[in-house]
């Protein structure tokens, strides 16, 4: 059931919608104090993207990354590398470790935001409110990754 989940980020169609709605949520709402990344949802469409072969829809998952970074102080570039690594050397060794697809979700999740934590610890600027931000976008992207 997952997996048909994850396959709907094979549609162009979505994937530009998600691009459509990352950017406007990534622009207007870190004004208002109120940050919501998705990127969880934007990290699984690149991982459908690039096993797909899916080039043209991978462009508008990387704006999707540039969105969040530039609106949350990120280089631009550095989601998107964390996105390859994990895609290129984690997600492998998971494929053979773990075998429900809820739990290989779950953690590839769980690998993506760690290493957004580490790139926020890197520009120097990890605090409480931090981590209790990216812990509730943890959840909302489980949360909408399950419904999508």
């Amino acid at each position: 059931m997952i997996d048909n989940k994850i396959n709907k980020f094979s549609n162009p169609f979505i994937i530009f919608f998600m691009f459509v709605v990352v950017s406007l949520v990534n622009i207007i709402l870190p004004v208002h104090f109120i940050s919501i990344f998705l990127a969880g949802i934007v990290f699984m469409a690149f991982i459908e993207c690039v096993k797909q072969g899916y080039w043209y829809s991978l462009v508008f998952v990387i704006l999707s990354f540039v969105f969040i970074e530039t609106s949350h102080g990120l280089n631009i570039g550095v989601l998107s590398l964390l996105s390859f690594f994990i895609y290129a050397f984690i997600i492998p060794k998971l494929k053979y470790i773990l075998k429900s697809k809820t739990f290989y979700i779950l953690v590839v999740n769980i690998i993506f935001y760690l290493g957004i934590v580490i790139l926020f610890k890197i520009n120097g600027n990890v605090d409480s409110v931090l981590i209790s931000k990216i812990v509730l976008n943890f959840f909302i992207d489980i949360f909408l990754v399950s419904f999508i």
